[in-house]
């Protein structure tokens, strides 16, 4: 019998951008601070939304003139949840876009 010994993990990666002339300015701010902003939504949540929201779950933000991209090389913050909750329509919203 052979045993395959491999180390695991359970790291991932994940991107998205977004079009700027589809997000308020107030959403743009809102993405930048992203973990913080994301405490506002888990206090009046209602049913139980389980969110890794530490400083160290939080997505490496940038933004330009025209749009405004993230990228995590651990997928632990719940962005897509997030962008929901804060209105940004899911047809503006490009997941993985390398």
């Amino acid at each position: 019998m052979k045993i395959k010994a491999e180390f695991i993990t359970n790291s991932s990666s994940a991107s998205f951008i977004i079009l700027k002339m589809n997000l308020t300015a107030v959403q743009v701010d809102l993405i930048k601070n992203h973990i913080e902003e994301s405490n506002n939504f888990l206090i009046h949540r209602g049913p139980q939304k389980e969110i890794y929201n530490s400083p160290g779950d939080g997505w490496q933000i940038r933004e330009s003139n025209d749009s405004i991209e993230g990228y995590t090389s651990m997928d632990n913050f719940d962005m897509s949840w997030f962008l929901e909750k804060i209105g940004v329509d899911d047809d503006h919203v490009d997941f993985d876009h390398s």
